[in-house]
């Protein structure tokens, strides 16, 4: 580079040396125009000098700045392919949530959605509550002491509706009765009783019907003097041979410590 940019110079040179020695047979004007072209020259040929020497540091100029992305995404800029790199340098700005709320209305937008809540009771023991965004989809919630009801939805389409409930209650001589069921036609039928006596054994009950079968555990315990035994019978739900069953016994003793079934 220095080389071609030396025989430049001495192009240059021959051209001004040419004009200067027209200048001798030209007026006065003509010898101060090209007195000021050297001149011009000279400066010029000053600059480009110590930007191209060695060891002599010239203008520079530096921009500060970051990227972060993949760096397969290089090889698309040897393409001239730009796209990825361009949606590295983006701007991620977090927007802070903001929130309204009056009585049971609540309206936010969080993460660049709108959400709106409405909450009111029915009675002492009874809640309810509606929630959506302004993707149009929506929840319905029921909420009691022995029940709950949930309804999810988008917009006013119907097909795309889906709920799940639940029931409890006691029965007695019978126990405590759960059921759970939605509208995919799944349920969970529970029911339990702890602690009722049988010749002297308290005895453990708890059964659960779904729609892919039926679990039972049984359990019994009974006082030992200081110690009290307890067995513990279990089938996996579909299993209902003997020999699919789990059985459990513990007989701690005072200071013997043990870890129950």
């Amino acid at each position: 580079l220095k080389a071609a940019f030396g025989g430049v110079l001495a192009r240059l040179v021959r051209i001004v040396g040419a004009r200067g020695a027209m200048g001798l047979r030209s007026p006065a004007k003509k010898a101060r125009s090209a007195t000021a072209r050297f001149a011009c020259l000279a400066g010029l040929l000053a600059v480009a000098w110590r930007a191209f020497s060695p060891g002599v540091a010239g203008p520079a100029y530096a921009v500060r700045g970051s990227w972060q992305g993949e760096t397969s995404a290089l090889k698309g800029v040897v393409k001239g392919e730009f796209g990825e790199v361009i949606e590295g340098l983006e701007p991620k700005v977090p927007f802070p949530p903001v929130t309204f709320g009056r009585g049971g209305l609540s309206v936010g937008a969080v993460d660049g959605r709108v959400n709106l809540t409405y909450s009111t009771k029915l009675d002492e023991d009874t809640g309810l509550s509606l929630s959506g965004t302004d993707e149009k989809s929506w929840i319905a919630r029921l909420l009691g002491k022995d029940m709950s009801l949930q309804i999810r939805g988008d917009g006013t389409n119907l097909d795309s509706l889906s709920w799940d409930a639940m029931q409890k209650s006691h029965v007695q001589d019978l126990g405590d009765v759960k059921l759970e069921y939605n509208s995919d036609k799944e349920y969970n039928l529970t029911v339990s009783r702890e602690g009722f006596p049988v010749k002297g054994v308290e005895v453990d009950t708890r059964v659960r019907a779904s729609d892919i079968g039926i679990e039972g555990r049984l359990g019994a315990r009974k006082q030992l003097g200081p110690a009290e035994l307890r067995y513990t019978v279990e089938n996996p739900v579909g299993r209902y041979d003997p020999a699919g069953t789990k059985h459990w016994a513990r007989l701690p003793t005072p200071g013997g410590g043990g870890a129950p079934p």
